[in-house]
């Protein structure tokens, strides 16, 4: 029986997701959703994920967790991705799914990008994106750039961090 992981990187406008067939990136994409009600953006994310479930049949799902410093103190986004992330759990529910959360810091460790102290979260987002780009050979955006990073750390041995990627900004701050 083949393993199959759905990575989720979930937001109310536009989640990311990927799939991992016994270890191998076999699909990708992104859901958008751009209604200006938050109940509307989250139906469509349950419905368009509920659709990637029934396609690619995962045995596993690992989600990105939803932390209060993620959104820089700013409760409403906060409440939005919790309520998303509720209605996706149950949605997994109804697939026989139990799904893992793995903090961003923990899934970044395992594919070798370094976070921490000094080191902003925009920051972040062009070491994803570079990640996927050597790994894999293709360019995507962040969501699904994270989404794979989430699939992969769920999938493999932690990578090394390569540090001739990185680099530093005017400010000090990594990046690449």
């Amino acid at each position: 029986m083949d393993k199959i992981v759905l990575g989720l990187d979930l937001s109310t406008k536009n989640s990311g997701w990927s799939i991992f067939t016994n270890g191998d990136l076999t699909a990708y994409g992104a859901i958008n959703a751009g209604s200006a009600n938050l109940y509307k953006r989250i139906d469509k994310m349950v419905a368009d994920i509920g659709a990637v479930l029934d396609l690619y049949k995962p045995t596993r799902v690992v989600i990105e967790e939803v932390l209060p410093e993620d959104v820089r103190g700013n409760q409403n986004v906060f409440k939005a991705l919790i309520y998303l992330q509720a209605f996706i759990m149950h949605l997994m529910d109804d697939y026989k799914l139990k799904p893992e959360l793995v903090v961003a810091s923990h899934w970044r460790k395992n594919c070798g990008i370094k976070t921490g102290a000094g080191i902003q979260r925009t920051s972040l987002k062009p070491k994803d994106i570079a990640f996927v780009k050597r790994m894999f050979n293709i360019d995507v955006n962040d969501d699904i750039a994270d989404a794979i990073c989430i699939g992969y750390q769920a999938t493999h041995d932690p990578v090394p961090v390569q540090e001739d990627t990185i680099v530093k900004d005017a400010f000090g701050f990594e990046f690449g």
